[in-house]
């Protein structure tokens, strides 16, 4: 018998449902529809092995009981005639003197009752009125569900399963947890849903949304306790709208379906102040809590020297997995956003013009509508416009990317109806205003690509950054004599200097580990950035090489019981030319030597007994293939059995997050549920619904909503008309 089936009875048949079973599926009540042929409805049976049943027709069915008549004599000289055995079947049992009895067993409950001659039927009529009070109402509202191909699937309402998924609700929509008590919404629900639905309290669904994420967060644990991966850990603080800070945690792994994953494992409201060690207990706690202390391999936190500080104690407690080899990454989206507000400062005030303008022009329905009227005399689609958030130069950025094209027409609205003025009394808005603005806006694009590359969560960015190191060290050489950016490109550079000119580890590892790059691309890439910001990387290339055998050692003697005994791969030769974009292309002017030659020193050599598995690898020739599609992961994966161990390190290495988007975008969603009507959450239901969202996501593979999506919606979709597109 299914679990998940309440009632199963022995036989089916449309007939024996209520007659208005599909009441208003047509939309119009108590009209029944055509019933399908019963080889369509799947439904659930249970055999009774002693009797052959016969179907009855649907006016044979009895009042809230298995319907349908069924004939369990088995040696009887003539058929029992009692309507009462519509509800139960006759069964036989030996008595221990060797003589056959008759017995009568209960269709719904299963109860087995003496069905002697000589006893009547009374006791079998008074139990099936009981059984059809307790369960059979229960079977007679036993509805049928029509599935998406237009079949038929028989299905009972339980109010336990509505309530969790009604808690799933309010946590995926960031609805208020007295939701389920709205009478609209339970007259929406009884009206076009289920009749059966009662309201659902504050206090029940508060208890049902504990229950679930208790649930989840089992099922995580046993996740984790039983994986062959490790995780890499992120975490940020913000500030509430309640004026609470709270810290997240969010793990990243690749789980053993080489699948990219990422969980919100908590969200701890930080009450002290912000120091070291305060971050560094709130993280070990969480990460305690998940039995994964053991498995941590890299921690990306953002660039606050107490975290530098937090990393220093939580150094000696999750170095365990890599053997006394822990990654400490600073955000890269942070340092992008430490260069890009360096420039703005120097253009702050012609973006400031266009800010002016647009909250001039905002701050007046009647003048909306009279930049409506001047639109449309102008032959062009009215819209508004917003302002940004000036703390959030992606913002700005998108706000500059609506405004633009409107750039003349908004100084003409603007003059003639008498705007913001400058202190000579001329206009905030004029040509060269929008030439400078236009000119930096075009500059942001690449830094605005590079976010949003870098802050993805299914697909590995470590092994992509250094294409954006490059990019950027690019732009600021195009730039640097600019008339227009000079300036800001001089500070921009320092500041870029100041993070980057020595080039992380990570970046270089998993570059490395991408098929597509090895040493020989490295080697090529680190060329063209030094020639570009003016630094010699040949040592830094001979520091990666060796810090890859190292590491790949360490990698050894922790899974050598995953080496087959295999031959080492044999290195492939004969392809006289690789291009790779600007990478291979500039390789034969690179000025750091050894760039083809991947073998360890007589040092590294002597140490790792079966680093042939690493330089067969490296000595191998590159993957071609420079469109974006490619699968880091899956080409990994297969090839997991010719490098046992190197697949394992390339797993880690490629799992790290390059920036803490993933915990910032945990703050974004936290920020719709803490918001102006719902500050009085307690902080564990904050931390419940927050996990809960992001667990009801990940299943959908659907985490990545980007924030800057939804930022760039806010400015976009901003059109006057309603008929114009959206």
């Amino acid at each position: 018998m299914d679990p998940n089936f309440p009632y199963q009875s022995p036989s089916f048949t449309l007939g024996d449902f209520d007659p208005n079973y599909m009441s208003g599926f047509d939309g119009t009540s108590g009209s029944a529809p055509t019933p399908p042929s019963v080889e369509e409805v799947p439904v659930h049976t249970a055999v009774v092995e002693e009797v052959p049943v016969q179907e009855a027709t649907a006016s044979e069915g009895f009042s809230g009981t298995a319907s349908g008549s069924v004939s369990t004599h088995t040696g009887s000289k003539r058929s029992r005639t009692s309507g009462v055995w519509q509800s139960f079947d006759e069964i036989k049992e030996t008595c221990p003197d060797g003589r056959e009895v008759s017995k009568a067993r209960c269709r719904i409950c299963r109860q087995i009752l003496s069905a002697r001659s000589s006893g009547g039927t009374g006791h079998l009529k008074r139990h099936a009125e009981s059984c059809a009070k307790k369960q059979g109402i229960q079977l007679r509202q036993q509805q049928l569900m029509l599935n998406p191909d237009g079949t038929v699937r028989s299905w009972e309402y339980d109010p336990m399963v509505a309530r969790e998924s009604l808690v799933r609700l309010i946590a995926r929509q960031d609805l208020p947890l007295n939701f389920g008590e709205s009478p609209a919404f339970e007259h929406y629900i009884q009206q076009s849903h289920n009749p059966r639905f009662k309201a659902v309290s504050r206090q029940t669904s508060t208890r049902d949304l504990e229950n679930v994420y208790h649930k989840e967060a089992t099922a995580l644990k046993e996740l984790f306790s039983t994986c062959t991966f490790s995780v890499c850990v992120t975490s940020d603080i913000w500030s509430s709208r309640a004026r609470e800070d709270y810290l997240s945690v969010v793990v990243h792994f690749v789980d053993d379906d080489w699948q990219l994953q990422k969980r919100v494992l908590g969200l701890r409201l930080i009450d002290v102040s912000h120091t070291g060690e305060n971050i560094a207990e709130r993280i070990r706690e969480v990460i305690n809590e998940f039995n994964l202390a053991d498995k941590i391999f890299a921690v990306t936190l953002d660039n606050a020297s107490a975290n530098s500080r937090a990393i220093e104690i939580l150094q000696p407690l999750f170095c365990v997995y890599a053997q006394s080899f822990l990654l400490h990454q600073r955000c890269a989206c942070h340092i992008i956003n430490l260069i890009v507000k360096t420039g703005m400062k120097r253009v702050g005030d012609h973006i400031d013009a266009v800010r002016q303008a647009i909250a001039w022009l905002t701050a007046s329905n009647p003048r909306i509508a009279a930049w409506k009227r001047f639109c449309i005399a102008a032959g062009v689609e009215a819209r508004k416009f917003a302002t940004d958030a000036e703390h959030r130069w992606n913002a700005t950025y998108l706000m500059l990317k609506v405004v633009l094209p409107y750039s003349s027409l908004l100084s003409d609205f603007v003059q003639s109806r008498g705007g913001p003025r400058n202190s000579d009394g001329s206009s905030v808005l004029n040509e060269h205003v929008w030439a400078i603005v236009q000119k930096f806006y075009q500059f942001l694009e690449t830094f605005y690509d590079s976010t949003l590359t870098l802050s993805h969560v299914y697909y590995p960015t470590a092994n992509i950054i250094l294409h954006n190191l490059l990019e950027i060290a690019t732009l600021f050489k195009e730039y640097e004599n600019d008339d227009v950016l000079t300036e800001p490109v001089f500070h921009m550079k320092q500041k870029y200097l100041k993070y980057w000119k020595n080039i992380p580890m990570l970046y270089a590892l998993a570059f490395v580990l991408d098929p597509r790059c090895k040493l020989r691309g490295l080697s090529a890439i680190l060329s063209l950035v030094g020639d570009t910001i003016g630094v010699d990387y040949s040592s830094f290339y001979t520091e990666v090489r060796r810090k890859l055998y190292e590491v790949f050692g360490r990698y050894e003697v922790k899974f050598q019981e995953v080496r087959q005994r295999r031959p080492p791969p044999i290195p492939t030769t004969g392809k006289k030319k690789i291009q790779w974009g600007r990478i291979w292309g500039g390789s034969s002017s690179s000025s750091i030597q050894g760039g083809g030659s991947s073998s360890a020193t007589s040092g590294d050599a002597s140490s790792h007994v079966v680093a042939e598995e690493l330089s067969g690898y490296l000595d191998s020739d590159a993957i071609h293939h420079e469109a974006q599609d490619f699968n880091v992961l899956g080409w990994w994966n297969d090839h997991k059995i010719t490098y046992p161990v190197l697949s394992k390190l390339a797993r880690d290495v490629l799992t790290v997050p390059v920036s803490t988007v993933s915990s910032e975008s945990a703050f974004s969603l936290c920020g719709r549920i803490i918001e102006d009507r719902r500050t009085t959450l307690r902080s564990d239901h904050v931390e419940m619904l927050l996990s809960v969202k992001d667990w009801e996501l990940a299943r959908q593979h659907a985490q990545y909503t980007a924030d800057n999506q939804e930022l760039a919606a806010h400015f976009e979709q901003l059109y006057l008309d309603p008929d114009q597109p959206q």
